[in-house]
């Protein structure tokens, strides 16, 4: 029998439908928050930024934390192949409902009562493709510019500068669209509703987290726009922009299993500096094999309440780490977040997503790099003395018997490694990525991590290419270059040569040769 389904409609029925239209660009910004706040990629992100540590396979935070870093497995049979692929397919489905809705209103459809809601319905659609094409350029090497405009049957790949070119284009087009408008989207578009002055002010604050995030290494990040991304803050959020979460639809996956002290630990890597006893510089001197957990003595009320084991403000006193052993000593931390408690143990709360502290301490890097100093130490200082109760700094950085932080060797910070500490202290598992993007543009990742994602598996063998990786000391691994090795016949059989007068020369003197 031939029955038509009235339930589920063609796409040019359903696309002729105002109020389905709206509906398909209104519910992209869930599926985007999925793409980014679910089981991917913020764990395997943190741990790869030593910001949490866990030695558990769940979200591949075993795999991409694991020391010496490997690459990234990337194959569709993998068991943790989700952490890759989510955040890519998710991202393309927003995208991909966004571009039908607006091709529907570029096709003459109107929305409200004589098109009244028509900018809006634009304007949303416009912020979630920049926040979508944001994302990918951030986490892959590269993909595919998929708008209204993008011819789907001759797609290209481009690489992530230019897919970031094409996000932050497409937030400017919905900061044209907001800009002294009154309208507001409704409840459930954003978990609440976001007024359109709101919606202007956080795509300005997206634009200035994009323009610095994207770098690949240190020098990417000197070569930033330092100016444009100060005057983006100064037109972006003034204070929090959050998502009420729940346990269906917004839930935060990195602000609740990570913060479990049977899930994940604070890294000591993240609240060592603060440390006063030598413990982190004992730390940071033993092989990596043979580190382990130990208390830590700081004056930083933020890591502990005084005593090594008294909670701090955003950080506490968790005890014995749960880690397998035989999984490396090195994952074990005694420390773990408080901060995120209302929220992770119930899911049922507001989340941050673009925190406040994030654009003033990225504004503090955008007046360092122009050399203004003052301004630096006023906004750091705005941080860690109410905050941290610790000593104001200064333009030289931390001094005193009992500096904080200190560097891996115990000197006392200077004033660029001091701004790094306090916001990784002051954002610490806001957003995901926030500290793997800035770790990899400072040049701070462990060796041999990989500075990106690729293009999962299960996309590239659709399209018939080639499955390729990073990581794990070759290419795109931190610290590294970003072109690709030359493996033509003629390079590696060079190679081969030099290995073999290498071997013929070692084995002259001893028994085992090298493989």
């Amino acid at each position: 029998l031939e029955v038509t389904n009235l339930n589920a409609p063609d796409r040019e029925r359903a696309l002729s439908t105002p109020g389905d239209v709206e509906a398909l660009i209104s519910g992209a910004y869930r599926t985007w928050w999925f793409s980014q706040h679910g089981w991917a990629p913020g764990p395997a992100l943190s741990v790869g930024a030593d910001q949490h540590t866990s030695s558990w396979g769940n979200f591949m935070m075993n795999d991409f934390g694991r020391e010496p870093r490997e690459p990234i497995s990337n194959s569709a049979s993998y068991g943790y192949a989700y952490v890759v692929e989510s955040p890519y397919f998710n991202a393309y489905a927003a995208l991909a409902a966004v571009r039908d809705g607006i091709l529907a209103i570029d096709g003459g459809l109107e929305i409200g009562a004589n098109g009244e809601d028509t900018q809006r319905a634009m304007a949303f659609g416009h912020f979630i493709q920049g926040i979508a094409l944001g994302t990918v350029a951030l986490t892959y090497d590269q993909g595919a510019i998929l708008t209204e405009a993008t011819d789907v049957e001759n797609v290209t790949f481009a690489p992530y500068n230019e897919l970031m070119d094409a996000a932050i284009s497409v937030l400017n087009e919905s900061i044209a669209l907001t800009n002294g408008q009154s309208w507001s989207t409704e409840d459930g578009w954003m978990s609440g509703a976001t007024s359109a002055s709101e919606l202007t002010k956080l795509a300005h604050s997206y634009i200035a987290r994009f323009m610095a995030g994207v770098a690949r290494t240190p020098a990417e990040r000197a070569a930033v726009d330092w100016a444009a991304v100060r005057s983006h803050i100064d037109q972006g959020i003034t204070e929090d922009f959050t998502v009420y979460g729940d346990d269906i639809d917004w839930w935060d996956i990195m602000k609740t299993y990570t913060i479990y002290g049977g899930w994940g630990r604070a890294d000591v890597r993240s609240v060592g500096p603060s440390d006063q006893s030598g413990g982190y510089q004992a730390w940071m001197a033993t092989p990596v094999d043979q580190r382990d957990e130990f208390e830590i003595d700081t004056d930083d009320r933020r890591v502990t309440g005084g005593d090594p084991q008294t909670d701090g403000k955003y950080f506490g006193y968790f005890g014995a780490s749960p880690f397998r052993v035989n999984r490396g000593t090195y994952h074990f931390s005694l420390y773990g977040t408080v901060r995120y408690d209302d929220y992770g143990y119930d899911w049922l709360g507001e989340k941050v997503e673009v925190s406040g502290a994030e654009m003033d301490i990225l504004k503090a890097e955008a007046y360092y790099r122009a050399g203004d100093m003052g301004s630096v130490v006023d906004i750091i200082n705005s941080y860690r003395v109410p905050n941290g109760e610790l000593p104001a700094v200064t333009a030289s950085g931390v001094s005193g018997a009992r500096c904080t932080p200190r560097t891996a060797s115990g000197a006392c910070a200077d004033l660029w490694e001091t701004m790094k500490y306090e916001k990784r202290m002051e954002v610490w598992l806001t957003s995901p990525g926030d500290a793997f993007f800035d770790d990899r543009g400072w040049g701070d990742l462990t060796s041999g991590t990989a500075i990106q994602f690729p293009v999962p598996a299960a996309e590239l063998e659709t399209l018939l290419m080639d499955v390729y990786t990073f990581g794990g000391g070759g290419e795109n691994s931190a610290p590294a270059e970003l072109m690709r090795p030359d493996f033509s016949a003629d390079i590696l059989a060079r190679k081969r040569a030099v290995f073999d007068a290498i071997n013929e020369s070692f084995t002259k003197e001893l028994p085992v040769q090298i493989h």
